[in-house]
């Protein structure tokens, strides 16, 4: 192969080079980009979701703190007329 056949292969190959991996990472950017997109989206509405969820889960938890308090105190009571012991405000 003689010199000036290397140097055009060369120019060819750095010509192409340079064109096409510029254009083939635009062309990459853009149709990852949507994909990217949606799975953020995805992610961003099962967090809300979750987020959501362990609310509910706490107001449950905190309605049967109250009634559990209320039951105790309840049983409390009963248990303190059957004995006849005073209440709280008979001193």
């Amino acid at each position: 192969m003689e010199w000036w056949q290397v140097q055009e292969l060369l120019i060819t190959v750095a010509i192409v080079v340079g064109v096409l991996v510029p254009v083939f990472g635009l062309t990459w950017r853009l149709l990852a980009r949507p994909g990217g997109d949606r799975e953020r989206l995805a992610r961003e509405a099962s967090a809300r979701l979750r987020d959501e969820r362990m609310d509910h889960v706490e107001r449950q938890l905190e309605e049967l703190e109250s009634q559990l308090r209320r039951l105790v105190e309840a049983t409390e009571f009963d248990r303190r007329l059957k004995s006849g012991e005073p209440g709280e405000g008979n001193g």
